[in-house]
């Protein structure tokens, strides 16, 4: 799939934090007004560190921007484990947009 097809040039191509938790990937999330829990998805690699550097084990997270199809994957996983949003440059307890993470995979599929 090329970058020229249409509907593709709105994508974004976030960055995440991430550290080994038992073997595993623990990506970092935000906690919502609501309550409900986002994944923490950044514009910059800049905004990833800056949000990361308020997190315990600050050294222990790391950026990472992944491939579309390992994002789709990585949000798959979220919504099995009940997110069910991301929300975008969460800094200073605001996030710029927030991403129904459901529908952002029907999206997905229908444009594979």
């Amino acid at each position: 799939m090329s970058n020229s097809e249409p509907g593709l040039s709105n994508e974004i191509h976030p960055h995440l934090l991430y550290r080994e938790d038992a073997g595993q990937a623990r990506f970092a999330t935000w906690r919502v007004n609501e309550g409900h829990e986002a994944l923490a998805m950044f514009t910059t690699s800049e905004a990833a560190a800056k949000y990361g550097a308020d997190l315990a084990e600050s050294a222990a997270w790391t950026g990472y921007e992944p491939p579309r199809d390992k994002l789709i994957e990585i949000l798959a996983a979220c919504r099995v484990a009940g997110i069910l949003y991301a929300a975008l440059d969460p800094i200073d307890g605001n996030a710029k947009t927030l991403f129904d993470i459901p529908h952002v995979l029907a999206a997905a599929r229908r444009l594979d």
